[in-house]
């Protein structure tokens, strides 16, 4: 199986402001897990935080695993780009 491919850039998990099942790890809305850029509950992070488990549980009724990508690397790249991080982190499907 084919995965998502996540640059590890942490630009999703510095912008989680206003995302209600993410409350209890806001912290000034970057999460208060990241530390270093790393994920210190990546084992037990939460589905949304898991591209492919979110897709085989939800989101693969609505729409095919390729659509979903293209869709996460464009949200991904474009708070890439708000947030100025380097191009090198860029997703490319």
């Amino acid at each position: 199986m084919t995965q998502f491919p996540c640059t590890s850039c942490g630009a999703c998990c510095s912008s989680i402001e206003g995302i209600a099942f993410l409350e209890k790890y806001n912290q000034n809305g970057s999460c208060n897990k990241l530390k270093d850029n790393e994920c210190t509950i990546y084992e037990e992070r939460p589905l949304l935080c898991r591209i492919d488990e979110a897709y085989d549980q939800i989101f693969s009724a609505y729409m095919t695993r390729k659509d979903f990508y293209r869709q996460n690397a464009k949200a991904c790249n474009e708070l890439q780009e708000k947030l100025n991080i380097s191009l090198e982190y860029r997703v490319y499907i």
